[in-house]
Formats: structure tokens, C-alpha cells, sequence
């Protein structure tokens, strides 16, 4: 008989991967081993320490580049391992397609993130959860309801201004929550597009919940004809495959993959439904939990599209071609490798008895930590010539992040490794390798921020740069860089556009000016570029507003008819007027309508704000009883506006070339007295809140509300001539104030609503004739013995008559000003800062002109006391 002969093992003592780099072959032979001898490490061996995660990534790219210019790398030989892939994704996409390095992203993506998916679940979501809008327009988005994205955009503003509910879309009736007077939204074309959105879903539902059934039970069959008869009226497939015509034009094959994997997959689960389930009868909602949790299960995998690539994976991933060169990200404790997660209900005990009785659960603790070990050591020898190591420093906060023990572990093998700090690092010239890095370093070097630049380099990078300039290839580039570092925010309209929005009659606006002065480019965007925010159905500070003056004003004029004066009208009889205008209100305004009968909270909200009403409208009488003035004229106009009944003409001003300025506005208020045979005014505006008059605001044009109504007053067109005392702001909402029960007497004898403004001194006795000495209960000034009402000067809101007709003449003159600087074009982004405010806070257009402090520039303004500003506008003479 012959005998096979059996070949001895041969025993590789010698890694041969690593046979050109010893440091590789003593980590792969060495690492976890306890008393490891330690070698000299090598250039081959890098770890770095980055300031945060997006250096990190920055790094890595700019070395990948190095690694294929000099040393001879191929791509496809380079790979970037991380264990938490979710984290770098965003950085590795933006820095390798900045740095022209293909890459492919070895990750699984879920299929419920494909928008047939999310078609599905939100249409089934919206019919078994009552038509929610945020399960409707989840619907609409996914971009395969044949509906223009236009149309859905309208309906949704529509539905968002006016509360739209569930129960409106179930609704056969026409939807009509605009008022009358609402021209932002056409209606019948609103109704149009609903009936277009909501057929199929109606038609969905009534094939799940025949009749109106909601306990109908369904097969799984009759389940899946119902979701595939309305993908079948959404036209999904016509449309996937669109999306796969325009995927072949632009060569994604990704794409490609992506909508053909996902038909199969969608095709699979449904014919697995109907296989598994068979006859047995469910609600639609159980069907659609069985569907959501088959969906979050199943993934879409992807080929790389092309050879030579960087590959770009997560350490679980244990085959991995042959590198010459791996970076590991991101090694820090909480990701290197992923810790373990916490105690679950079942102990190790329990797992290994399950073992035993052959039913395989999660593994040990002991296991997990024995599996990162593993995954250390593979990520630290996937390369066979190079591997970096890098981690960042600190997070997002600024906190500290502690680097994993492995990399402690990398160190004790090694005589001199230690981690490399690149903060703050810069890279010279020599060392550039791509066109976006380039113009990163131009920028740096040239920019007007540059705290400590180096003469020799900001030479050398302007003589660049001109070069750069003129090169055909990279001319381009050049002429970002310079209009990148030569950018001042400075905006200014063409001379033709000036001339066709700004004719020989110019209107404009005390908010108008205001807003101007403190942005130029926030006047363009509001008032020329005409842009508004989304409405939306609440009430804002905006419409709280419009309701306290609506009702004020019903209210002054319904006193007026009836020929009542606030000053004898008894607080039972004023308070049941007011309530009664209220009523009436809330009954003619179609917004407060809704508002009130959407939730029993808003009908909350608006009896809060009536009761503010009446503790104002009480605070107001004692006011009134205390002075000569009397309340005649509410929400009385002058100008161009037209909306208003009560009008004291128009306001003009003769500007240089033969224009005139036309102001208009509205004010909430006018109190007039008969003095000395005269006709003598004092306007009240009403604020949500206690409000001053900024004396540094007024001179930088911030705020110049009270002296331009007063201006108003004096220079109306009127026939009837008045004479203005006084400006004065008042708050309709006061906020309760703090007391101890020892300080409540005292408190309620406190008056809240103290107007404050400007006003002429020689009229104090008629504002308020109960002040002796000190400060007036009512009004903001003070009466001493050696000034009499200018007591308290610099703090009081009286000013002397020359002081007065100062600040109405410096008013007049700084409108002059603002007027020319609008209708010579200039649209600046230069937000004022007036110590540690700016308008920048709270401005509606931020996403729209991308204002950053950190490279542009505020027009930063001074502050002045009244003293400082009366003395710089000519009115005070010390």
C-alpha cells in the first residue's frame, strides 16, 4: 500500500508583511503583551494630537496628499479607520472633496433613510394618525408627489399661518381662515392643492378603513395592494426611474445602486409580509409597526465605484485590502474602540447558562473587553509601511477629551514616541498640495485679521498671489483669494436702481429711518427687497400688539362718541366699555377667532391679556386726573397712510435737488389742553413694556419715534394748528414686582406705568399738578427747590423750552441726513454696537446676510448721556 505522505506545518516566525518596517512587526507581535521590550521608534509610527476633530480631519487629508505627491502612495493603498464613522462623516466628505481626494465611505446606509421609504411610512403614518400635518408634509417632501414643490411650500405657509388642524383636513368643507382683508393667500388656489394632496390619502384611508371603520382588519395581502395602489397613483416608479436616467447622465453610480437595491428590498419585505402573515387579519397600525421595524432592520450596501480610492471604514470592518498606510481617528476614550455599554438586565452569570443550554444571547462583559483588545490590535496593524494615530484635544465645548489607553499602550513599546501637537501649526508654502489649500494659506497669510503676521511669508504670499492672478490656470482662484481678503461688507445699489426706487417724492418712516441707522443692509432686505418671515399661527409679541391698540383705540373712540371723559367716567362703567369692546373685537378678527378656538390655552391667553387691559386702561384714568390733558385722538395718522380715519395731514420736508421727504406714521395717541388760548398736544405710544427714551440712540438715529411724532404734530398740514408739549412712551403690560408682606402696603400705593419721553419743562404743572417736590408719581421728572421742574436735569425727561426746540431742530437735521445716505444707495452690512448691544440679536435677516463678528466689521458707536448729547447738539450751554 502506498502511504500518503503528510507535509509538516511550516511555522512562520516572521511576519513577512512586515519584513521592510520592524516598529510594525514589533507592535503586531508585542501589543497587550505585558513587559514588552521597547524598540526606537521609527517616521513610520505617528501620533497626533489635534486641536479638535475638524483639524484632525484636515490633517489627515493634507498627509494623504503627501503621502501620493511623495511618497509613491496609491490611493487605494490609504484607508481611514475610525470607530465612530457617524461622527467624522461630515468633515471627511467637505475636506476630501475640498483636497480632490477620492474616497468611498464603507458604511451600510438604512433603508428607511430612501425617500420611497419615508413616502410610505408618513402617507400610512398620516392616515392611521389622524392627518397630522407633520406626517402630511413629511409626505409631500420625499419629492415623488406628483404636486410642484411650489404648491406645497403655499399650502404649508397656509397651514402654518392659520393653525390648520386634523380635523380641517378631514373637513369636506372649503378652507376659509384668511380674513377679508388677507391678500398674502389665494384661497381657491390653496383648496385646489389640498384637494390634490388629500385625494389619495382619503382614498388610502378609505381602502385601509372601509365605510369609516377604524377597527377594520385586513389580510396582508389586501394590506400591500392598498400601499402599492397609492404608490401606483404617486407614480413612484416612473419617477425612481427618472431618478435613475439622470443618475447615468451624472455618472453616480452610488445613486444607481441606491434606487434599483431599494425597489428589490421594498418588493422583498412586502412578499415576505404577505408570506409570513398569510390570511391572519390585522389593523392597519399593526401592519404599519411590522413595516417600520422591517425598514429600521434593513440596509443598502454599496460597491466602491472606482479602484483608486481612499478607503474610509469603521474598525469592526476586519478585511480591509492590503494598506501600505492607515490612519486611525479619533482615538480617544469614549470611541477607541466604542466603551461598553451599560449593565444590562441579565448578568454574565445568566449569559454563560444560556450558553450552555444552547441559547445564545449578547456576550460577557469579559468577552466585550477580550473583543476591544482585538480591535485595537487590528487597527493597529492593518498597514504594512505607515500608521498615524490621531486624536483631538478638545470637543466642541471646549472641555478636555482624555486619549484612549491604547494609545498609552502604542507608547510603552517604543523608547521616544510621543504625541505630535499640531495646534497652531502652520504650513509653509513648499508644502502645498491642492488648490482650496492654497487659497486657505493666501488667506491666512494676507488677511487684514492676521494678529503677528511674518513679513518674509505676507511678502512672499503677495508676490504669489499676483502671479496666481495672472496664471490662465489658476486665475480663478487668484480672484477669489483677493475678493475674499479685500471683502469689507461694503454694498452699494447701481445709480439706475437708485433712480427707479427713489423718485422726486421720497416716503419713509420713523422706524424706517431707525432701521437704516442701525443696519443699512437690514433697511435693504425689509424695505427695498421687501423680504418677511413665515407666518405663523401664535401669537407673537407682534399681534399682541395690534390687539392692545385695537382695543385702546375702540375704546377712545367709543368714549368719544358718547361724549365721556376718562378724567369723570367711573372705573365700574370704563371697565364694563372696555369689556364690551373686547368682545366686539375679538368677534371682527378672524385671527383671534381661530386663535381662541383652536385650544382652550390661547382662549387663556387672550383673558390675560384683557386683564392687562384693564390695569392699564385704570392706570391711564389716574393719569388723566392729575393733568389738564385730555385723551381726544387715538391711532391717528399723518403722511401717506391710508388706514386710518383719523388723520392730521401730511409731513414734508424739502430735500437738495428738488425732492421732498414725505414722513408718515401713526400715532397711538394725542392728549390735547387748551393753554393760553393755544391748541397744545402731547403724544402717547403705547409699548408692551417699560420703555426710556436712550438719549445715545436718539443722537445716532436709533430711536427717534417721539421727537419725529412731535415734529408731525407741529408741521401737519392740518388747519387747525397745534403746538406739541410732549412725547411720551407708556406700557400696557407691567410685570408684577417682588415684595416681602411687610413692604405690600407701600407697594400698592406705587404707580407702574410712568410715562417717559421728552417734553417741554414750562408745561409740567399741566401734566401733572399733584407734584410739589421730588419726583412726579406719573411722569419722569422732579421738582427742586433751586431748579423747579428741571430738578434732577441729567436724569429728568423735562428739558428746558431752548433745550426742547434744540432737540427738535437736531431731529429734524439728522432725518436730512439719513434720507441722503438711503437714496444714495448704500446697502452696508455694518450693524451698529452700542456698548454691549446691537441689532444683530434679534435680526429677522441673519440667515440672509451672514453677519460674523469674527471677520466683519460692527459700526461701532458711542454712548452719550443727555448732557453730552444736548452739549454735541448745540442745546446745552452748561
Amino acid at each position: 500500500k502506498n502511504k500518503l505522505s503528510v507535509a509538516k506545518p511550516v511555522i512562520l516566525d516572521k511576519p513577512l508583511r512586515f519584513s521592510a518596517n520592524p516598529s510594525l512587526a514589533h507592535i503586531e507581535k508585542n501589543l497587550f503583551r505585558p513587559k514588552a521590550p521597547q524598540l526606537k521608534s521609527s517616521e513610520n509610527i505617528r501620533i497626533i494630537s489635534a486641536p479638535n476633530e475638524r483639524e484632525e480631519v484636515r490633517f489627515v487629508a493634507r498627509e494623504i496628499l503627501r503621502l501620493v505627491m511623495e511618497k509613491n502612495c496609491r490611493y487605494r493603498e490609504i484607508a481611514v479607520i475610525a470607530s465612530d464613522i457617524d461622527r467624522y462623516q461630515h468633515y471627511i466628505r467637505a475636506y476630501f472633496d475640498d483636497y480632490n481626494i477620492p474616497f468611498f465611505i464603507d458604511k451600510r446606509k438604512p433603508l428607511n433613510q430612501h425617500p420611497v421609504i419615508q413616502l410610505i411610512c408618513s402617507a400610512l403614518q398620516a392616515v392611521t394618525g389622524g392627518f397630522s400635518n407633520s406626517d402630511i408634509f413629511a409626505c409631500l417632501k420625499t419629492d415623488l408627489v406628483p404636486i410642484e414643490r411650489s404648491d406645497i411650500d403655499l399650502l404649508e405657509n397656509y397651514c402654518i399661518a392659520f393653525g390648520v388642524s386634523s380635523k380641517d383636513w378631514l373637513d369636506t368643507d372649503l378652507w376659509q381662515f384668511a380674513g377679508p382683508d388677507d391678500e398674502e393667500f389665494d384661497e381657491p388656489q390653496i383648496n385646489r392643492i389640498r384637494q390634490k394632496v388629500s385625494g389619495p390619502l382619503l382614498e388610502l384611508k378609505e381602502k385601509l378603513y372601509p365605510d369609516g371603520e377604524d377597527e377594520k382588519m385586513l389580510t396582508a395581502e389586501q394590506f400591500t395592494k392598498a400601499v402599492f395602489d397609492f404608490l401606483d397613483e404617486m407614480e413612484v416608479t416612473k419617477t425612481l426611474g427618472t431618478w435613475i436616467e439622470a443618475a447615468e447622465k451624472q455618472n453616480d453610480n452610488a445613486a444607481i445602486e441606491e434606487h434599483q437595491q431599494l425597489y428589490n428590498k421594498l418588493v422583498d419585505v412586502f412578499e415576505e409580509l404577505v408570506e409570513v402573515f398569510g390570511d391572519r387579519a390585522m389593523k392597519a397600525e399593526d401592519f404599519l409597526a411590522i413595516l417600520k421595524s422591517a425598514f429600521s432592520q434593513l440596509t443598502l450596501a454599496f460597491i466602491p465605484p472606482t479602484l483608486d480610492q481612499v478607503l474610509v471604514g469603521s474598525i469592526e470592518r476586519s478585511r480591509h485590502p492590503d494598506l501600505k498606510a492607515a490612519f486611525l481617528i479619533g482615538a480617544t476614550q469614549k470611541q477607541f474602540p466604542v466603551p461598553l455599554g451599560p449593565e444590562s438586565i441579565l448578568s454574565d452569570d445568566d449569559r454563560e447558562a444560556a450558553e450552555k443550554a444552547d441559547f445564545t444571547l449578547a456576550p460577557t462583559s469579559e468577552i466585550t473587553l477580550v473583543d476591544r483588545r482585538y480591535l485595537a490590535y487590528i487597527a493597529f496593524t492593518r498597514p504594512s509601511e505607515l500608521l498615524y494615530v490621531t486624536y483631538p484635544s478638545v470637543d466642541e465645548k471646549g472641555s478636555d477629551i482624555p486619549r484612549s489607553q491604547f494609545v498609552a499602550e502604542l507608547e510603552s513599546l517604543f523608547e521616544n514616541l510621543r504625541a505630535e501637537s499640531i495646534a497652531g501649526r502652520q504650513t509653509g508654502l513648499e508644502n502645498i498640495y491642492s488648490e482650496t489649500e492654497l487659497a486657505d494659506l493666501l488667506c491666512e497669510r494676507l488677511g487684514k485679521d492676521v494678529l503677528s503676521p511674518d513679513g518674509i511669508d505676507e511678502q512672499k504670499a503677495a508676490a504669489l498671489l499676483e502671479n496666481i492672478c495672472s496664471d490662465k490656470q489658476l486665475g480663478r482662484l487668484g480672484s477669489n483669494v483677493r475678493d475674499a481678503i479685500e471683502y469689507d461688507n461694503l454694498a452699494q445699489l447701481d445709480p439706475e436702481v437708485v433712480k427707479n426706487l427713489f423718485e422726486q417724492q421720497i416716503k419713509s418712516s420713523a422706524t424706517r429711518l431707525s432701521t437704516f441707522a442701525a443696519c443699512p443692509y437690514r433697511h435693504f432686505a425689509r424695505y427695498i427687497l421687501d423680504l418677511k418671515k413665515r407666518k405663523e399661527f401664535k401669537l407673537e409679541p407682534l399681534d399682541l400688539g395690534i390687539f392692545y391698540h385695537g382695543i385702546l383705540d375702540s375704546l377712545l373712540k367709543r368714549l368719544t362718541e358718547e361724549s365721556k371723559d376718562f378724567a369723570e367716567i367711573e372705573d365700574t362703567e370704563l371697565l364694563a366699555l372696555l369689556k364690551e369692546q373686547i368682545e366686539s373685537f375679538i368677534r371682527s378678527n378672524t385671527f383671534l377667532s381661530n386663535f381662541i378656538r383652536r385650544r382652550e390655552y390661547n382662549e387663556f391667553i387672550i383673558r390675560s391679556a384683557c386683564d392687562v387691559l384693564e390695569r392699564c386702561i385704570l392706570a391711564v384714568t389716574q393719569m388723566v386726573r392729575v393733568g389738564n390733558f385730555k385723551p381726544t385722538l387715538s391711532e391717528v395718522s399723518f403722511g401717506n397712510v391710508t388706514s386710518s380715519r383719523e388723520t392730521i395731514g401730511t409731513y414734508e420736508i424739502a430735500l437738495a435737488g428738488g425732492r421732498v421727504l414725505s414722513l408718515s406714521g401713526k400715532i397711538d395717541r394725542l392728549d390735547f389742553a387748551d393753554i393760553d388760548g393755544e391748541k397744545t398736544a402731547v403724544v402717547f405710544d403705547y409699548k408692551l413694556s417699560k420703555r426710556s427714551f436712550s438719549w445715545s440712540e436718539f443722537f445716532h438715529g436709533l430711536d427717534m419715534q417721539l421727537p419725529i411724532y412731535m415734529l408731525a404734530v407741529r408741521n401737519a398740514s392740518d388747519p387747525d394748528k397745534m403746538n406739541p408739549a410732549g412725547s411720551f412712551y407708556m406700557p400696557v403690560a407691567v410685570n408684577p414686582k417682588n415684595a416681602t408682606f411687610t413692604e405690600l402696603p407701600n407697594k400698592s400705593e406705587s404707580f407702574d406705568y410712568k410715562a417717559k419721553g421728552i417734553f417741554n419743562g414750562g408745561f409740567y404743572r399741566y401734566l401733572d399738578n399733584t407734584v410739589e417736590s421730588g419726583w412726579s408719581k406719573f411722569y419722569s421728572f422732579g421738582v427742586s427747590s433751586k431748579d423747579e421742574q428741571y430738578g434732577y436735569y441729567k436724569n429728568s425727561d423735562s428739558l428746558r423750552p431752548d433745550d426742547f426746540e434744540k432737540v427738535l431742530t437736531f431731529t429734524e437735521n439728522k432725518i436730512v441726513r439719513l434720507v441722503e445716505e438711503i437714496i444714495s444707495g448704500k446697502i452696508d452690512i455694518t450693524p451698529y454696537r452700542l456698548n454691549q448691544k446691537s441689532p444683530c440679536s434679534f435680526c429677522e435677516y441673519s440667515s440672509v446676510c451672514r453677519f460674523d463678528w469674527q471677520i466683519n466689521d460692527y459700526n461701532v458707536l458711542e454712548s452719550l448721556s443727555k448732557l453730552e448729547v444736548l452739549e454735541k447738539a448745540g442745546g446745552f450751554d452748561g
